[in-house]
């Protein structure tokens, strides 16, 4: 049965593209990078299925077919890029001090927002937030997220250094980074944070919550 797909031959189409159909895979890793190539210079909210479909040289008929929303094509299109993305937070950052730690994963949290384009899709990250219940919060987030782990990872080693005393510590506050993070995520100005704001983060409010626990 021949595809509904059509290939764009002008002169300014891409060398690299051929006169053949696209079909299955690799079809759908064209339209995917097509897709990455929006986020970059489009809002979330501008784009379309006739914009992803146009850019594609591609049809709606076709990305229906696959996917049924915009949303699931751009989330599809971000998780190609989530091993290179989230290789940065394989390993806790160890700086020999809690406050270089945080601040270390913050630029981190920076680098994975950049690589994103986070401001041009934070209204899909909106979209998604606003359908999680206070249930599904704690049930997939609370103290079993990674960004908890890898704080709880801080304050075991800054008691190997004789920074911190376990003992003092409510586990609750290895939870304060990640709240914080949704917030900013949840925020209507979402978009507009960048390692400034992350750098506000640790500096006007974790650290002043945790200095009084460390031992100067």
């Amino acid at each position: 049965m021949p595809s509904n797909e059509y290939h764009d031959s002008s002169e300014t189409a891409p060398k690299s593209t051929t006169h053949h159909r696209r079909r299955g895979k690799k079809l759908e890793a064209d339209i995917l990078a097509s897709t990455l190539e929006l986020i970059e210079q489009t809002k979330y909210e501008d784009l379309t299925m006739d914009i992803i479909a146009k850019h594609a040289h591609t049809n709606k008929s076709v990305l229906y077919r696959r996917w049924d929303s915009k949303a699931e094509i751009v989330v599809a299109a971000i998780q190609t890029k989530a091993d290179s993305l989230f290789s940065i937070f394989q390993k806790a950052p160890d700086t020999d001090s809690l406050e270089g730690d945080l601040r270390e994963l913050f630029n981190n949290i920076t680098a994975l927002f950049m690589g994103v384009h986070y401001n041009h899709i934070s209204g899909l990250m909106h979209e998604r937030l606003g359908g999680i219940s206070i249930r599904d919060f704690f049930d997939k987030f609370a103290r079993k997220n990674l960004l908890s782990q890898m704080v709880r990872t801080f304050f075991e080693n800054a008691e190997k250094r004789g920074e911190v005393n376990l003992v003092d510590i409510d586990p609750a506050l290895y939870d304060l980074p990640m709240l914080m993070l949704f917030e900013a995520l949840y925020a209507p100005d979402s978009d507009e944070f960048d390692s400034e704001y992350f750098d506000h983060i640790v500096s006007d409010i974790l650290m002043p919550i945790y200095r009084p626990f460390l031992r100067l």
